[in-house]
């Protein structure tokens, strides 16, 4: 069976009709043998795209270590091997998962029974501790080395292990770097171990897929939790994720919504097997609305998520990303909705201005529609500049009239210029009205 063929064979068996656009280009250098950098937005198959040429190119004779993928969490880590079983099987490739929370006596046990695997999956602790600390697993042998969401393995301080195993892979080995954005904190490892890396970049220019819809709630300091209630009485998602920026914030969500039974929660240090069943009741589709942090955002796929849900904006414009990433995934619809107040106006505007299409809504008897405040402020932005100069010079015109400069003048110039501007505005925002 031909290269075309086997390809084909592997786009049936996961019921895609074709490769996406990173699945052709990684398929096409990696299998050359080439250091990759690769920069895609979420949801266009980073991880196919890496999965396909190892399949196609390993040594099934081999039956040693020949490719390790890292990935910083659990969840993504068994997601990639989840992924990754068809293919196994399929190719009779023996391909094992390492991960904290398992138990490590019997994945030792299974090393000094059976042997090596040919690929290992895994998070950087446990593929570090069975490699480095334990010598067990041979990532020495390997040919090639993969870091998926090489960004949040370095937010997550994990670029130190990572770096251990490098050490002492050959300098033949192929290493591959996945992510949906490549920091600049990160430009040193990949200088250390890429030596002459093809870079590949994927819709950067694009803020998010152009399928999800972006909505704006203000919230106007009224009791966000109630707003969030109504938000759920107005939509019919099939799987939602409702984001907060701390595991506090979850907890006091998560609270004030319990008594919905199609609500649960997520966070970063929940007990593992607690957050292994919520993951496998969350696949089950027990529950429609998942209170988390971004312990969710970055690479996890979890089917069939219609709406995403901002209780509170993240701090960064790129996380914004990485969340409403998490619908509108793989060509199909998704909707994100946002809470946001008057603190948020500059960071609604960096959105505007990376290209985002925003829409501003209020929820009216259970429906979503649209609102008139963000166009207000939108007429207030027409005549920002004229009303700046109009305001200062009203107010120096008077400055000139008095020669004597009294104390604290500069901070209560400001004041009356900040003043002036305010009666502007509203005078503006009147006659516009009337017309």
């Amino acid at each position: 069976m031909d290269r075309n063929e086997k390809i084909n064979e592997y786009l049936k068996l996961y019921g895609f009709s074709e490769l996406t656009e990173v699945q052709e280009k990684v398929l096409n250098e990696a299998l050359k043998g080439k250091n990759l950098v690769v920069q895609s937005v979420t949801g266009t198959g980073k991880t196919h795209s890496f999965l396909f040429p190892i399949f196609l190119s390993i040594d099934k004779d081999n039956k040693d270590l020949q490719v390790v993928i890292s990935s910083p969490t659990r969840e993504l880590a068994r997601q990639i091997y989840g992924m990754a079983k068809p293919l196994a099987e399929l190719e009779g490739i023996d391909t094992r998962l390492y991960v904290g929370g398992d138990d490590i006596n019997k994945t030792i046990s299974r090393l000094e029974r059976s042997g090596n695997p040919q690929i290992a999956i895994g998070t950087p602790g446990r593929l570090k501790q069975l490699s480095i600390d334990l010598g067990l697993l041979n990532i020495y042998k390997v040919n090639t080395f993969i870091i998926d969401e090489a960004d949040m393995t370095m937010d997550q301080g994990f670029i130190p292990l990572i770096d251990n195993m490098l050490d002492t892979v050959k300098d033949d080995t192929n290493i591959e770097v996945y992510s949906a954005t490549i920091p600049e904190s990160i430009q040193p490892f990949l200088k250390k171990y890429l030596s002459n890396p093809v870079f590949i970049e994927i819709n950067k220019k694009d803020l998010t897929p152009l399928n999800i819809t972006h909505l704006f709630v203000k919230t106007k300091y009224r009791d966000k939790v109630g707003i969030i209630k109504n938000i759920m009485g107005a939509i019919n998602p099939y799987l939602s994720i409702i984001y907060c920026n701390t595991k506090d914030a979850v907890i006091e969500l998560y609270n004030g919504l319990k008594d919905d039974k199609r609500v649960t929660y997520l966070y970063g240090d929940m007990e593992p097997s607690k957050r292994k069943r919520i993951m496998k009741d969350i696949r089950a589709l027990k529950y429609t609305y998942i209170v988390s942090t971004d312990l969710t955002s970055r690479g996890l796929d979890i089917p069939g998520i219609s709406h995403i849900i901002n209780y509170e904006l993240p701090k960064d414009a790129e996380f914004y990303v990485h969340r409403t990433g998490r619908t509108g995934r793989m060509f199909s619809d998704g909707m994100s909705i946002s809470l946001y107040d008057l603190d948020d106006d500059s960071y609604l505007d960096k959105l505007e201005e990376k290209g985002l299409k925003t829409e501003y809504v209020e929820i009216k008897d259970g429906q979503i529609v649209e609102s008139k405040i963000r166009n207000a402020r939108s007429r207030m932005d027409f005549y920002k500049s004229k009303i700046n100069q109009e305001a200062e010079k009203s107010l120096r015109h008077k400055r000139t009239i008095s020669k004597e400069v009294k104390p604290n003048y500069k901070k209560n110039f400001n004041k009356k210029v900040q003043e002036e501007k305010k009666k502007l505005i509203l005078q503006k925002l009147k006659n516009q009205k009337k017309k």
